[in-house]
């Protein structure tokens, strides 16, 4: 805060208002400033350009990000949140993988965590993730792809135009992963764009559609929109999630299946 008051003056009121937006909501996106503000996309970018200077937000591709928000994640610190709730999440959605499946698991904790209940199987695993290639590799009875692209040290997983491209020529009958945002209005969207590029990759190639959200998901936006609500199979969550968002699934014909605890 104190940074925003001692650049405030150099700023104009709709740069300054830019700058609270971005505080407030973790990012931004061009189109919609452009809107809001009733300017040019090309105005919006000039203002990036000098808030990014001025080192008050970092410009990514269509937004900019809260310049603490601007790397991934790493994924020691992803696997200690909320483990418990993506333990009983992940052996659900287990549960789903039949011998003979191809299925695609993202870079995500959860998806790593299903490892462990999917080993007995016959399967052919496509994956960008670098943890769960290593936890399937003496597997002799399953068949890893694992997707090329250059990696990403934080989420220990490959990404970029390489991964996208390669992608294009799989079937998948089962696509699991998670996000970091389910909104019944804006759907389901992630914050780092190398991430989101490679699953929505992923979901147009598979059969069938299985989100894995524990409850700290729900109500939230991020900047990437990955896809609608409506386009899933099954929502996997915990019984952490509130019977209103509960209810406000269903309504929209989306399979919520809410794991339990043993």
């Amino acid at each position: 805060m104190g940074k925003e008051n001692n650049l405030s003056f150099h700023l104009n009121e709709r740069q300054r208002d830019i700058v609270k937006m971005i505080n407030k909501n973790g990012s931004v996106r061009v189109a919609e400033l452009s809107s809001t503000f009733n300017v040019s996309e090309e105005t919006i970018r000039r203002d990036f350009e000098k808030l990014e200077r001025d080192q008050l937000l970092r410009k990514i591709h269509g937004g900019a990000l809260k310049v603490e928000q601007h790397t991934e994640t790493p994924q020691m610190h992803r696997q200690s949140k909320n483990t418990e709730e993506k333990q009983v999440i992940a052996k659900k959605a287990a549960s789903y993988v039949e011998d003979g499946d191809i299925i695609a698991l993202d870079a995500s904790t959860t998806a790593l965590m299903m490892v462990e209940y999917i080993k007995d199987r016959n399967l052919t695993v496509i994956t960008n993730s670098i943890g769960v290639t290593m936890e399937l590799s003496t597997e002799d009875h399953i068949r890893v792809i694992l997707i090329g692209g250059y990696l990403s040290k934080a989420s220990m997983s490959l990404v970029g135009n390489f991964a996208e491209r390669v992608i294009e020529d799989y079937h998948v009958d089962k696509f699991f992963f998670s996000c970091l945002g389910v909104d019944i209005d804006r759907g389901i969207s992630e914050m780092h764009e190398d991430q989101a590029l490679v699953k929505k990759q992923l979901l147009s190639i598979s059969e069938k559609l299985f989100l894995l959200a524990d409850y700290s998901k729900f109500g939230e936006k991020s900047l990437f929109r990955l896809c609608n609500l409506s386009i899933l199979d099954y929502l996997i969550t915990d019984n952490k999630v509130s019977m209103n968002s509960i209810r406000e699934i269903n309504k929209h014909g989306i399979n919520i299946v809410v794991g339990e605890e043993n």
